[in-house]
C-alpha cells in the first residue's frame, strides 16, 4: 500500500476543493494508493469527491480565521484562536511527526498547514505545499504592529512554511516567499462527470425560470432576505443550511435535492457567491455567470476577481444590495454579460501529479 499523507484546512472548502481532482489524478497512476486524510473538513465532503482509497483522521491543521459568516472575518477571535493553537507547538509538532511516522507515509501534501509541513521535517518525509495562499500573508494585514505575540505567531508559520520541500502554487495564487522553492502551475479542475439528473425536473421549474445558486463556501450564511427574493418572478433560488422546516417562495434547499451538489453547480444559470477560489475556478470552468459580493479585505479576493473578469462572465454586488435584497439588476445583466476575454488556463492537475509521482517510486 502507497500511502499519501494529506493536510487540509478546514477554512471552508475551498482547499479540500483544491486537493481533490488531485488527490483522485493520483488515483489514477497509482494503483496501490492510500489517502490519510488529515483535517476537519466533514466527512460527506470527500463521500461526494473522492474517488480513491481514504480514510479520515479529523485533527485540527490550523486556524485560518475566525468567520463572523462567510463576508465577515473575526479579527479579534482569530488572534485568540492562533494563540491557543500555537501553545506548545513543540508537542503538537512531535505529535503529527509521530502520527505520519507511524502511517508509513511516503509524501505528505499540506494545503497549507504550516503544523503538517513542520511535522512531516521532523519526521524526515518529503512534504510539499499545494494552494493558492498561505496563512502567514492572510493574517500579516491584521497584525498589530506592537504585539510581540501576533509577530511570533507569524515567525512560527513562516520557520514552518520554509520546512517544505517546495511549493506548487495554484494560479491565481497570491506571493507565499516563506517557502524557498516554489512551482507555478494552472489551477486543478475536476473532469466533468455525465450527468445524472435534470435540475430543472427535480425543481420542477420550466426553461424560462432562472435558476439562482447561492453558494458562500463552506461558512453558512447568516441571514438571507427573503421576503425581497419571493418578488422576484422568473427566478428559483437554491440555498443550503435552511432549517429543515423552512419554507420561502421560489427557495428551494439543496439538500433536498438528490443531484451532486457539482450537478446543481454545472446546472445553475447563475452563482451567487463571495470571490472564493473553488467557486471561482469551478464556475468559470463550467461556464457558468457569478454574481459576487466582496469582503474587501481577504488577501486573495482580488486576483480571483479579476480572474473572473479575464476568464468568465460576472458582475459585483455590493454588500448593501445584498443584504437588502436588491439583486435583480445584476443578476440579469450578469446573464448578458459577453464571453470572457480570454479562456481559462489549462489545468494544473496532470503537472503536479507527474512531478510528485517520483516520491513513490521505490
Amino acid at each position: 500500500m502507497t500511502v499519501l499523507w494529506c493536510s487540509i484546512s478546514a477554512h471552508g472548502f475551498g482547499h479540500a476543493a483544491q486537493l481533490t481532482p488531485i488527490l483522485n489524478e493520483f488515483g489514477r497512476v497509482i494503483d496501490d494508493l492510500h489517502v490519510v486524510l488529515r483535517t476537519q473538513v466533514p466527512v460527506d465532503f470527500f463521500q461526494r469527491h473522492l474517488q480513491v482509497s481514504w480514510e479520515l483522521q479529523a485533527v485540527k491543521q490550523d486556524v485560518g480565521c475566525i468567520q463572523r459568516g462567510p463576508l465577515d472575518i473575526d479579527v479579534v477571535a482569530t488572534w485568540e484562536a492562533h494563540t491557543k493553537f500555537h501553545t506548545d507547538w513543540e508537542h503538537k509538532v512531535e505529535e503529527e511527526a509521530l502520527a505520519i511516522r507511524s502511517a508509513k507515509a511516503s509524501l505528505v501534501i499540506s494545503n497549507i498547514s504550516p503544523l503538517a509541513i513542520a511535522g512531516a521535517s521532523q519526521a524526515k518525509c518529503p512534504v510539499v505545499g499545494i494552494a493558492s495562499l498561505s496563512w502567514d500573508q492572510v493574517l500579516e494585514p491584521y497584525m498589530q504592529a506592537n504585539s510581540s505575540n501576533h509577530r511570533s505567531i507569524l515567525e512560527t508559520i513562516r520557520n514552518s512554511y520554509s520546512l517544505a520541500d517546495s511549493l506548487f502554487r495554484l494560479y491565481p495564487g497570491i506571493e507565499m516567499p516563506a517557502f524557498s522553492s516554489k512551482v507555478d502551475v494552472g489551477p486543478p479542475v475536476s473532469l466533468k462527470k455525465v450527468k445524472t439528473h435534470n435540475l430543472r425536473k427535480c425543481l420542477g421549474v420550466g426553461e424560462h425560470e432562472i435558476i439562482v445558486l447561492i453558494a458562500f463556501g463552506g461558512v453558512p450564511l447568516n441571514r438571507l432576505p427573503f421576503d425581497q427574493m419571493a418578488t422576484m418572478e422568473g427566478f428559483q433560488f437554491l440555498v443550503s443550511d435552511l432549517p429543515p422546516s423552512a419554507s420561502y417562495a421560489r427557495v428551494h434547499h439543496v439538500e433536498h435535492l438528490t443531484a451532486p451538489f457539482g450537478e446543481i453547480s454545472q446546472e445553475a444559470d447563475i452563482i451567487m457567491t463571495k470571490p472564493g477560489y473553488g467557486t471561482v475556478i469551478a464556475a468559470v470552468q463550467d461556464e457558468i455567470a457569478l454574481v459576487y459580493v466582496r469582503r474587501w479585505n481577504f488577501i486573495d479576493e482580488q486576483g480571483l476577481v479579476d480572474y473572473i473578469h479575464r476568464h468568465g462572465r460576472g458582475m459585483e454586488l455590493s454588500r448593501d444590495d445584498f443584504e437588502s435584497g436588491n439583486w435583480e439588476e445584476t443578476l440579469r445583466a450578469a446573464l448578458s454579460e459577453k464571453g470572457p476575454a480570454e479562456p481559462p488556463p489549462s489545468s494544473g492537475t496532470s503537472a503536479i501529479v507527474q512531478q510528485l509521482k517520483s516520491y513513490f517510486q521505490s
